[in-house]
């Protein structure tokens, strides 16, 4: 998450979607202390992600477990002297017996004097009844994404295992190396975010330091994790083009996926994720190698096509939170 000036609000949200009878509806709810209609949102909790607050937010105040898709506009408005920063995602409902659903904490559903009333809305409806004119530039991106065919998406999100033992500190086998206690912590956090963009199937490197960046999700979720070698670090050196096609194999699979590598690999792993973006992409690839950061992720957004998969949107989540 980026940094922001001392004192701004930071919160998230969704605009949850469907298609009913052929046309397009989101999801709006309504606050009686202000009288007005917008999309579920809120502020961060204390050491939240941006995704992680977005899906607490949506299943507080509707009640329904979403999963996040694309991301949207960002919205900056005045409140109270400070600046509001609001972040939004395209959203769906998710299967209740969902893997990812699972590995979310539980949540409390907002109160009737929070929100009181939420209805599907048409888009010429959400149009008329948002209060705010601003809540409707995420709304045109997502109309945009659907007119053209591109809001059905799936994510593929790809994690930098987190911080590892350092080499020299270690006398035992490379691929044996463990993380460090701060990797531990942020394992853990990433199981929230993880599970807001739907990860169904867990892929890694076997090595300790990567296995162990993803087990927390994957035990949280019910899901085991498949081990590929081309996505060690001996594997890639060895064989860069047996990587290249393994990633390409995974970034090919229909579900929602989570893949775990090592810094050596992400040249080699950017450049295939870059050979599916098209001049449509929202967002960019990181440009400068390491790419991520120890535990830093990834997110591209999937379109399935008749050619192959395309990347419509690109996002990062490195590792701060929100204090």
């Amino acid at each position: 998450m980026r940094r922001y000036p001392l004192g701004t609000v930071i919160a998230a949200g969704a605009l949850v979607w469907r298609i009913r009878d052929g046309e397009l509806q989101v999801l709006a709810v309504h606050r009686p202390r202000y009288n007005d209609w917008s999309w579920p949102k809120g502020k961060l909790d204390k050491g939240e992600t941006l995704p992680a607050c977005a899906i607490r937010e949506v299943a507080e105040e509707t009640g329904k477990q979403v999963v996040l898709g694309q991301p949207l506009p960002t919205l900056r408005y005045p409140v109270g002297g400070k600046t509001k920063v609001v972040k939004y995602w395209a959203a769906h409902v998710a299967s209740t017996s969902a893997g990812p659903v699972k590995a979310r904490p539980k949540v409390k559903d907002a109160s009737k004097h929070e929100i009181d009333k939420t209805r599907w809305l048409t888009v010429e409806e959400a149009r008329k009844k948002i209060t705010f004119r601003d809540d409707l530039r995420p709304l045109e991106v997502l109309v945009e994404a659907y007119e053209n065919e591109r809001l059905d998406t799936r994510a593929f999100v790809l994690v930098r295992h987190a911080r590892a033992k350092r080499r020299k500190a270690w006398s035992g086998e490379d691929i044996d190396r463990p993380i460090t206690a701060a990797g531990e912590r942020r394992a853990e956090q990433l199981v929230p975010l993880f599970a807001a963009f739907g990860a169904r199937r867990v892929s890694s490197s076997p090595a300790r330091r990567c296995m162990a960046t993803v087990e927390p999700y994957a035990e949280a979720a019910g899901i085991d994790i498949k081990t590929y070698k081309p996505l060690t670090e001996p594997g890639h050196a060895a064989k860069p083009l047996d990587t290249a096609k393994t990633f390409v194999k995974l970034l090919d699979k229909p579900a929602g996926q989570l893949v775990c590598a090592h810094r050596p690999t992400l040249p080699t792993i950017v450049e295939m994720i870059r050979a599916a973006t098209r001049p449509y992409t929202r967002g960019a690839l990181p440009r400068k190698n390491p790419y991520l950061p120890a535990g830093g992720v990834l997110i591209a957004h999937v379109l399935d096509t008749e050619s192959g998969p395309r990347v419509t949107a690109i996002e990062t989540h490195l590792l701060q939170v929100h204090p």
